[in-house]
């Protein structure tokens, strides 16, 4: 099975993360699919990118059946981080504007994924949920960039350190996501907000993300050295195989 799948629309390119039996969590084929579809996304000069999870799910984090199975965590999430890592930098220097689309769960990575992009469109019965805490690692896919920054340093420590689900209302009130809406009406308000976003002029639109680029993420890249650094340190000590056999007999 094709791990990510994409195509091209009138002008908006559609990646769609395939993993349906895993909610969609990032395993290598995944994070490596991902990248090069943002590429392909790229060179195809498409205005409006949409990133989205298949059959109701956007993306449950890391595959931690992948962690669990490997003989060498640290060294197997450290080069997971720095492909995750490469997906969040194109999108944030890209041109076209990039939507992320939660259905079902945004959990750790899929989290800051959804938060990179510029708008996010979710359903109500959606939850996110920062997740790391729970395996014993620090974030990464620059979520500990991104959510502080939008939402305060005190509602991003009880995030991770609580670890509890939030719904999506909240998350718009909190400014994590744009636009919340019922299942059953998720095409059409995408729909409606391509049809806005095509309205734009789009040859203003590099120089305005890098406006927000330089406001909000001038930093990213040593951010993101050093959230792959944590994680990758932690994951190679062998408290996190004791973590993550404790999260699955916990199941």
């Amino acid at each position: 099975m094709q791990e990510v799948m994409d195509f091209m629309e009138d002008g908006v390119f559609t990646i769609m993360l395939n993993r349906p039996d895993r909610k969609n969590a990032m395993n290598t084929d995944l994070l490596v699919g991902l990248y090069k579809a943002l590429e392909k996304a790229e060179k195809s000069k498409a205005e409006i990118v949409l990133i989205r999870g298949a059959k109701g799910a956007f993306c449950a984090g890391g595959d931690l059946i992948e962690f669990r199975d490997s003989e060498d965590a640290g060294s197997r999430i450290d080069d997971m981080a720095d492909i995750l890592h490469r997906s969040i930098k194109k999108i944030r220097k890209m041109d076209a504007i990039v939507v992320s689309i939660i259905e079902g769960v945004a959990v750790g990575a899929g989290f800051g994924l959804a938060m990179a992009c510029d708008l996010t469109v979710a359903t109500k019965n959606s939850i996110m949920n920062m997740g790391y805490r729970r395996i014993g690692l620090t974030p990464d896919g620059g979520g500990s960039l991104t959510i502080p920054r939008l939402i305060g340093a005190k509602r991003f420590n009880e995030l991770y350190l609580l670890s509890e689900n939030m719904d999506m209302e909240t998350a718009r009130q909190l400014g994590l996501v744009n636009i919340v809406c019922e299942e059953k009406d998720l095409d059409e308000t995408i729909t409606s907000l391509i049809k806005k976003l095509k309205s734009l002029p789009f040859e203003t639109i590099k120089r305005f993300k890098e406006l927000v680029n330089h406001a909000c993420y001038f930093d990213l890249e040593a951010h993101l050295d050093m959230e792959k650094t944590n994680v990758s340190e932690l994951a190679g000590a062998p408290l996190f195989k004791e973590r993550i056999e404790g999260f699955f007999r916990r199941k």
